[in-house]
């Protein structure tokens, strides 16, 4: 992009898109206004929290939000893993291949894929609590564990672990393009092959959009057939 002289506005963000009779025009933070005849969004998604004491002071140093990212930072480690989806087991599989041991904390019953499940129960690396409420992340320097609720009991114990994968799913980042296009029920935006949205000239890329498989080669990929 240096090399194409692509200008990068670093110090202010999108704050509105609204259609003009030539295009696009997009306001930012700064208030200052970009015109355009077609528009590429690429806006990604945001993780969904636990919203527990410690989640943010313990992130990038225990907790983490993607496990097909990080889980080799945890090679012969104790994981946890919080969620009960198929997102959430399939990430309980692959960090086991890596860990030393990974437990699955759900806070209800599991929601994932009959077959997902069975591949997970057949795992002897893998333990799985389930009515089991996260209610803290504990640690120092770097995570040690979280407290937990056995719903059942209705007791308090600590389950240590070396790092936490919370995988309960994202949100993506529509609400600039929301009343523009159409969104699926996950409040992605839905584009055809080339990244077109139902609104002409106006494309999405990226974990904004309902592309399966949020990863950042995809999301390069979407990008280059909308440009």
């Amino acid at each position: 992009m240096d090399e194409l002289d692509v200008p990068i506005l670093e110090e202010a963000h999108a704050d509105s898109i609204k259609p003009t009779e030539a295009g696009f025009q997009v306001t930012l933070s700064d208030q200052s206004v970009y015109l355009g005849r077609t528009l590429i969004t690429s806006l990604g998604s945001t993780p969904r929290k636990l919203a527990i004491p410690g989640e943010t002071e313990y992130a990038n140093r225990g907790v983490a939000y993607c496990a097909i990212c990080d889980a080799p930072l945890y090679k012969g480690k104790d994981v946890l893993l919080a969620g009960g989806g198929n997102s959430a087991v399939q990430a309980a599989l692959d960090v086991a291949m890596v860990a030393k041991s990974v437990t699955l904390i759900h806070r209800s019953q599991l929601r994932a894929d009959a077959i997902l499940i069975e591949r997970m129960k057949a795992n002897p690396k893998i333990t799985v609590h389930l009515e089991t409420q996260i209610l803290e992340v504990l640690g120092q320097a770097a995570l040690t564990g979280v407290l937990v609720l056995d719903k059942a009991t209705q007791t308090q114990r600590i389950i240590p672990g070396d790092g936490l994968f919370i995988e309960i799913g994202h949100e993506p980042n529509t609400d600039l393009v929301k009343d523009l296009v159409r969104l699926d029920e996950h409040k992605a935006v839905i584009i055809d092959v080339k990244g077109q949205t139902s609104f002409d000239g106006l494309y999405a890329c990226g974990d904004m959009t309902d592309t399966p498989y949020k990863q950042i080669i995809i999301a390069a990929a979407d990008g280059a057939k909308a440009a």
